[in-house]
């Protein structure tokens, strides 16, 4: 009779532990896999993988329980953001995650504020740089940047080192506005002047025509912000092949020279300047350790970018609030523990700001050179924990 006893309650015990095992929080991934900007689904898989090979799949709840963290991704194709609310909705009816996650573009993010909303889902920003951005949804925590970050430093430094001319020519679409605005605002108010602005299609691919239009107005340089990927590429290509570098214009940007976009030029592209939250080459601790790990589960073509960096940092914070919080907390709950947040991340220190849950960072001016055989960022200048400009000059209005 001891022996049946102590049998059931063993397995009772069993039982119990594999129920608590059995606990899932699902995370669902949307993100261009296919199309013209399928790098940034690439880079945010590749990232999130390489974060749960070195720390694992489970997480200690906050009592003890063992906690599964599952990545469920959908390909937005590219598709616009109708497609992107479509599968967030699948997403939260079907699956039933606990959190929303990726967002490379900004209309894609926008898209799904009411789904957040209605279901009070955390929506991670892996990507989606528009300033504006979270505060479409109470939900959003920004584990990128904005444009504005680093539109305004790069202004601020050129001017401090002998540009007094710029044309400025940015993509059609809310990150754009956010460069051309905030470019030009920093850049004038130290003095410069802007000789020229063009706004350019999203997908455009011929930059044949802008070039010419550059060229007569003879800047010191040009500033340009295009989505990264095919179209940054072929700006890039057009910038050189027209014959704007060889008349000694400078070519400053954002995230277009990321090393993931570098192995597509060649020599030409040496010298082109940017302000960034993320340099690839960069000795930080993390980085090393989430370069290293890219490499061995996916080859030396897996570079990383601020996609991956902002990927690895979302699935931390995600771990993090699972743990502290649970399986079943409340979506306010997670994004209330994510205010103020303090991580090392592959791109050194940053916090998420307990007022607008936007993300707090260093800013870092580099110049692509061609160093041990690659082309690389190199960083000149570090300007340290940088806030959104953008909503101290726009503070959240009172009821």
């Amino acid at each position: 009779m001891r022996l049946l006893v102590a049998i059931a309650t063993a397995a009772a015990v069993i039982s119990g532990s594999a129920a608590h095992a059995a606990e899932t929080v699902k995370v669902g991934l949307i993100a261009n896999f296919t199309g013209a900007f399928a790098v940034y689904g690439s880079q945010f898989q590749q990232a999130i993988q390489a974060y749960q090979a070195l720390h694992g799949n489970t997480v200690k709840g906050p009592a003890g329980e063992q906690i599964s963290i599952e990545f469920v991704n959908r390909d937005a194709t590219s598709a616009g953001p109708a497609k992107a609310k479509q599968l967030a909705e699948e997403l939260v009816l079907r699956d039933r995650v606990k959190f929303l996650a990726g967002f490379d573009l900004t209309p894609h993010a926008l898209a799904v504020a009411d789904i957040a909303n209605e279901a009070k889902v955390p929506v991670i920003i892996m990507n989606a740089a528009t300033a504006s951005v979270t505060r479409a949804s109470p939900f959003y925590v920004r584990l990128s940047m904005t444009v504005p970050q680093y539109a305004g430093p790069m202004a601020e430094w050129a001017y401090k080192n002998g540009v007094r001319k710029v044309f400025t020519v940015v993509s059609d679409f809310g990150p754009g506005y956010d460069a051309e605005t905030f470019f030009i605002k920093a850049f004038k108010a130290a003095g410069g002047e802007i000789v020229g602005s063009i706004r350019t299609p999203m997908n455009e691919s011929n930059f044949s025509i802008y070039m010419e239009k550059m060229l007569n107005a003879k800047p010191d340089a040009v500033y340009m912000m295009q989505p990264g990927g095919s179209t940054s590429i072929a700006f890039l290509k057009a910038f050189n092949e027209r014959g704007l570098k060889a008349a000694g214009i400078k070519l400053m940007a954002g995230g277009e020279t990321s090393a993931v976009y570098l192995k597509k030029f060649n020599d030409d592209v040496i010298g082109t300047l940017s302000a960034f939250p993320y340099t690839a080459s960069n000795s930080t601790p993390e980085n090393k350790k989430m370069r290293a790990q890219l490499v061995k589960m996916f080859g030396e073509d897996a570079i990383p970018d601020v996609a991956s960096a902002a990927a690895w940092d979302g699935t931390h914070l995600i771990y993090r609030a699972v743990a502290a919080l649970g399986a079943k907390a409340e979506g306010s709950k997670y994004v209330d523990f994510m205010k103020g947040q303090k991580l090392e991340s592959p791109r050194g220190p940053i916090m998420i700001d307990p007022e607008e849950r936007e993300i707090v960072q260093n800013i870092y001016i580099r110049r692509v050179e061609r160093r041990d055989g690659r082309l690389v960022n190199i960083d000149l200048e570090t300007l340290p924990m940088v806030k959104d400009p953008w909503k101290l000059e726009n503070p959240p209005k009172s009821n």
